[in-house]
């Protein structure tokens, strides 16, 4: 019977394995209910990025990235971005929330510890 090998990347892909994509429950996909949040609440500004929140009974998250930003390919990097930053700051808000995120055109610097910083010092230090 032989051995099984240890391999340095065996580990590295055990480490990377996360949930990639929302879950059906925390997609805020009606469009009434992104615009009522939307006008009622002071969005918060980083770059061409509109950050709105709100208390809610469960997370939601909502991300419209306008036309404007050309190419398939950067609307889903920012989209990952957004999403990891999501998933990232979630254990620092003490109540649930619905996070709405308005790119209205290509952000000049996207970068996702900018963007972490800015959720945690607006929105989580002044709850």
């Amino acid at each position: 019977m032989a051995a099984e090998r240890y391999s340095p990347e065996d580990e590295q892909k055990e480490e990377k394995r996360f949930q990639l994509k929302l879950r059906k429950s925390e997609r805020l996909v009606d469009w009434k209910k992104h615009f009522l949040a939307i006008s009622r609440i002071k969005p918060i500004k980083y770059d061409s990025i509109l950050i709105s929140a709100f208390p809610r009974d469960k997370w939601e998250l909502s991300i419209v990235i306008k036309k404007n930003v050309k190419g398939a390919y950067k609307r889903n990097r920012i989209k990952r971005i957004i999403r990891e930053v999501y998933r990232t700051t979630k254990p620092f808000f003490s109540k649930p929330m619905a996070v709405l995120f308005t790119v209205k055109s290509n952000p000049k610097k996207l970068s996702y510890h900018e963007l972490q910083a800015v959720i945690i010092e607006n929105l989580v230090n002044n709850k």
